[in-house]
């Protein structure tokens, strides 16, 4: 690593800008997505206000949504934020969101996402989140990933489960849910030593569980 502060060591951090699956495609995010982002947003209000408190401003006007993602590509080289639209491959439309955050101290990540209603039930934040575990560990600098979420969202809380991440604790009462209620978080966490024994054990395990 170069020498910075270890307030800093996310400059180190070098994601790719588009990442494919085996059925979605990721990018960072650019202005011309910004009529699909508020498509996407607007068709999932109900949904969304549940577990994000922004979801409680929408739907914004279509030039609110360029001006947000213009602050979502400026974060993706020059902060600490790295955020993508998830797409089907082969589609225009976007069904989600996900991202890395770097506000879990030294070397660590969080993921966060979030998916159309529409399209739940297929795995796709499954794999959505599996390839940006992939991506991170791939930059040499991350040593720890986190995934937080309200233990009232039991589907968000099953895609850690299923990636081979650990129960680390439930903060009590550390945050607010979108309408203002104090709510507890659940914590899960996945090593650098504990991804690569998820895939030797893959490897030799050949047809093993599907992530999906």
């Amino acid at each position: 690593m170069t020498e910075t502060t270890p307030a800093e060591w996310w400059r180190e951090v070098a994601l790719p800008e588009r990442i494919e699956t085996e059925r979605l495609l990721l990018q960072r995010h650019a202005v011309q997505d910004a009529p699909a982002l508020k498509a996407a947003v607007d068709a999932n209000i109900e949904h969304l206000r549940a577990w994000m408190p922004w979801a409680m401003e929408e739907p914004s006007p279509l030039s609110a949504m360029e001006e947000r993602i213009q602050k979502f590509r400026a974060s993706f080289n020059t902060s600490e934020d790295w955020g993508y639209t998830i797409r089907r491959v082969g589609s225009p439309a976007i069904i989600g969101s996900c991202g890395l955050h770097a506000r879990i101290g030294p070397n660590a990540l969080e993921i966060g996402y979030w998916l159309d209603a529409r399209e739940t039930g297929h795995g796709y934040a499954t794999e959505a989140t599996a390839a940006l575990i992939v991506a991170a560990f791939a930059t040499g600098v991350v040593d720890r990933i986190e995934i937080r979420c309200d233990p009232m969202n039991l589907a968000s809380a099953a895609i850690p489960r299923r990636l081979g991440f650990t129960y680390v604790t439930t903060l009590e009462k550390n945050a607010k849910t979108p309408t203002g209620d104090p709510r507890d978080t659940l914590v899960y966490e996945l090593t650098r030593d504990q991804f690569l024994e998820n895939i030797n054990h893959s490897v030799e395990r050949p047809g093993g569980d599907d992530l999906h």
